[in-house]
């Protein structure tokens, strides 16, 4: 897959995700002046609500004016072209890091457990020497 192709399906999971975050925040600034009025949650082409609407146009034009961005979209295709050099680890490696995380957290889970079950006795003790 050449990294123009690349880049352009990021492109287009960034705008997705953008038009997605955009649509709660436009629908949070609209509840704000409208209240419960309906116009907020007034569906608009074939389904779409308002607010996702406008926060889809608002990401189509963050997404169309970074692309003819020279230095964004430069900068974006170098990014790619980095992320092949990169070496990747293979399946034991993979594997061996995985087992170490799940044993690590093992660990302090049980130490944290631990100092649970010290701080309930001590407290439990103090608070039952007043009594």
């Amino acid at each position: 897959m050449s990294d123009r192709r690349v880049l352009g399906f990021c492109w287009l999971l960034f705008t997705l995700f953008l038009a997605a975050v955009l649509a709660d925040g436009v629908e949070f600034v609209l509840r704000v002046p409208l209240g419960e009025t309906g116009l907020v949650k007034k569906t608009i082409l074939g389904g779409l609500a308002l607010h996702q609407a406008i926060g889809a146009g608002i990401a189509l034009a963050v997404a169309l004016f970074a692309w003819n961005h020279k230095e964004a979209f430069g900068f974006c295709l170098e990014t790619v072209q980095e992320t092949r050099k990169v070496v990747w680890p293979n399946k034991q490696e993979t594997q061996d890091h995985t087992v170490v995380v799940i044993v690590t957290s093992v660990i302090i889970a049980l130490m944290l457990w631990g100092f649970d079950q010290v701080f309930k006795r001590l407290f439990s003790i103090i608070l039952n020497l007043g009594t």
